[in-house]
C-alpha cells in the first residue's frame, strides 16, 4: 500500500519531497507543487521564485497559486521548460508567456 502523505512517503528511502509530491498529485488528486529543474529554471525566469532551493521555490509557488492549481501548474511549468523555456536555447520566439517574462537573458522575438 502506498502512503497518502508527505511525512509518511518522504520516510520511505529514497523518497523525497519531489517523488513525493508527483505521488500526491498524480495518484491521490491531492494538491501539490513538484519542483524540478525545469519548474525550477521557469519559476526563476518567470520571477515567480528567486532561489535554487526546490523546497523554497516550492513554498513560494505555493503562495503565488491556489491549492486546487498547484498540480495543473507545476505540470505546465515542467512542460513548459522541457519544451520551450529551454536551459541552453530557449525558444522565447515561441513563448506564450513572452510578455510576462523578465528574465534578463530573453531573447528578442
Amino acid at each position: 500500500e502506498v502512503p497518502a502523505t508527505m511525512e509518511a512517503l518522504t520516510s520511505i528511502p529514497g523518497v523525497g519531497r519531489k517523488t513525493a509530491n508527483v505521488i500526491l498529485g498524480a495518484a491521490f488528486g491531492k494538491p501539490a507543487v513538484v519542483v524540478d529543474t525545469h519548474v525550477k529554471r521557469v519559476a526563476n525566469r518567470l520571477d515567480l521564485a528567486n532561489s535554487d532551493d526546490p523546497e523554497q521555490i516550492e513554498r513560494d509557488l505555493q503562495r503565488a497559486f491556489p491549492k486546487h492549481q498547484w498540480t495543473n501548474v507545476s505540470q505546465r511549468l515542467l512542460l513548459h521548460g522541457r519544451y520551450v523555456c529551454l536551459a541552453r536555447t530557449p525558444r522565447c520566439g515561441d513563448c506564450a508567456l513572452y510578455d510576462l517574462c523578465r528574465w534578463k537573458g530573453k531573447q528578442d522575438r
